[in-house]
């Protein structure tokens, strides 16, 4: 979508909300559903920008009041809240995880009975051929979780907590940190400095690994190729296991050279993405909420593609079957509540007049 009349276009928009004149949000009804029950939120500027941290602190904090309230209407839906967003701006040959460019924000509500179907059909990662597993849980989530232990400082977060790398499932295939106040933390001013910190610190890392152990450059059907490289010469602080772990990856890969479209299922096995790709999505589990960052080197799963409900890591498919008319109807009115609820919040002026 690159101009603002696209977004319109493309979109059923319930709401535009400026914040200078290059930058601005939508919330929007989605053509393509994830849910019954969702909402999206859209970078709605003139140029189009595709990470939070492209956009100003007023973006960030409007999202995060924007998500709580979300939550809060979820509960009176009796509903399960997920927030998710995606970053791959440079990916453009092959399958990415951010098809749309512009950075969007999935608000998702998850029925009872949706989880307690994922509670049911939940199974082990190993159980997975390896083109399925590679796309829900690839290596290189759960070497980000390692590597993310090391390189993020919890004393630098101001309300992020880090849960301990391969503490538990959803910690061993993401980067996680506890949202200390639960979804009320969402709002705090601070979140979003959190946010740009983290990604500060892996874009440096995925830097300087490209520096240190690969040469060429990415570009339409082209990535760079991994060369003879010295462990050591990653300077950036990791623990030795990290390290060794780091290495033994990228010794390890043997991508694909192709020179144009192939099946989706061979192109997002063999061939990279092209740039620094994550993915964050922030669920709770018994009570407590947690953000989660899932890098990808060959998944094209993203945050849409890819959600976590109480604690297990769910591949999503959209637009599958039509909706009823008591369905379409639902899902407006559910829309209609939330803006409605929105106005009310007692931190609204945050969203709906952010230069305040």
């Amino acid at each position: 979508m690159s101009t603002v009349s696209d977004v319109y276009g493309w979109t059923n928009v319930r709401a535009h909300i400026n914040m200078s004149p290059d930058e601005a949000y939508a919330l929007t009804d989605k053509r393509s559903p994830h849910a019954l029950y969702e909402l999206m939120l859209m970078s709605a500027g003139a140029t189009p920008r595709p990470g939070l941290h492209d956009h100003s602190p007023e973006f960030g904090r409007a999202l995060g009041v924007i998500a709580a309230c979300f939550a809060e209407h979820c509960r009176a839906y009796e509903l399960s809240p997920v927030v998710s967003w995606s970053y791959d701006p440079r990916t453009v040959d092959r399958e990415s995880i951010q098809g749309e460019k512009r950075f969007h924000a999935h608000l998702v509500g998850r029925t009872n009975g949706e989880r307690a179907d994922v509670a049911e059909r939940s199974i082990r990662a190993g159980e997975l051929s390896a083109v399925c597993r590679r796309r829900i849980v690839e290596e290189a989530s759960v070497l980000g979780a390692l590597v993310s232990a090391d390189i993020v400082d919890g004393d630098a977060l101001r309300v992020l907590q880090p849960v301990p790398a391969h503490s538990t499932p959803t910690a061993t295939a993401t980067a996680q940190f506890l949202l200390p106040q639960g979804w009320e933390s969402l709002t705090s001013p601070d979140l979003p400095a959190d946010i740009v910190y983290i990604h500060r610190k892996v874009a440096k890392m995925y830097d300087e690994i490209l520096r240190t152990c690969t040469t060429g450059t990415s570009g339409m059907w082209r990535r760079p190729a991994v060369r003879e490289f010295d462990p050591e010469s990653i300077d950036v602080p990791l623990c030795a296991a990290t390290r060794t772990a780091l290495a033994h990856y990228l010794r390890a890969l043997r991508p694909e050279i192709l020179s144009g479209p192939v099946a989706r299922s061979r192109a997002t096995h063999v061939y990279p993405l092209a740039d620094l790709a994550y993915a964050v999505t922030i669920a709770e589990r018994e009570g407590k909420v947690f953000l989660h960052l899932r890098t990808n080197v060959f998944s094209d799963l993203g945050g849409a593609g890819i959600s976590i409900m109480d604690g297990v890591i769910v591949k999503t498919k959209k637009g599958v079957g039509d909706m009823r008319n008591d369905e379409t109807a639902a899902r407006a009115a559910f829309q209609a509540d939330f803006l409605r609820r929105l106005h009310h919040h007692p931190m609204a002026a945050r969203a709906l007049f952010p230069r305040l």
